[in-house]
């Protein structure tokens, strides 16, 4: 069968073929954002907060108040919930803030090698590329302590960098885009 938009040339095919194959499994970079609150939730109601202690899972297993991660999540949670309104408080508080920090390597594949007129098998693929991208997720739960239930709760992925540290410097504006979500004070 033979397309018309196809190179008939086999060398060409095969490049177009590869390159297809990489652009088709680019992963998406922009932060996903997801943000559940539960029907007939009054978020205005709230107005202090107390934090519990913030989660990060490391090569160690899941740490509270880790202390690289933990003095940046909070700065950067503090920083929103004081532009929606609410008020930090030592005890008691109308929600509580549970925060946890997840960092992940996903497989990309870069591009996959067809044989040539040589190895005589132009669809056989030999050999393939690929890296490991980087993202770090950012959950923030804020829980009603009356109800024992979540009165908000966010999460936000975005890719880091592969250096270290990288992903420490997208905590504040990942916190921002998350909360944009989160209703503005009346």
């Amino acid at each position: 069968m033979r397309f018309g938009c196809v190179p008939q040339n086999k060398y060409l095919r095969g490049t177009l073929t590869a390159l297809l194959s990489a652009v088709l499994l680019l992963p998406c970079y922009a932060g996903k954002v997801r943000v559940e609150v539960p029907p007939g939730t009054d978020l205005g109601r709230y107005k202090t907060y107390r934090w519990l202690p913030t989660k990060a899972l490391t090569s160690a297993g899941v740490v509270e108040n880790e202390p690289v991660t933990t003095p940046l999540v909070k700065e950067a949670v503090n920083a929103q919930l004081k532009q929606k309104g609410l008020t930090e408080v030592a005890e008691g508080g109308d929600l509580l803030v549970q925060t946890l920090v997840l960092n992940a390597a996903v497989p990309q594949l870069e591009a996959v090698v067809f044989g040539g007129p040589y190895l005589g098998a132009y669809d056989t693929p030999i050999a393939s590329m690929g890296r490991y991208n980087k993202e770090g997720t950012l959950v923030v739960n804020l829980i009603d302590p009356q109800t024992k239930k979540s009165a908000w709760l966010g999460m936000i992925t975005e890719s880091i960098d592969n250096k270290p540290g990288g992903g420490q410097k997208k905590i504040a504006p990942a916190a921002a885009k998350l909360f944009k979500k989160y209703p503005s004070p009346k």
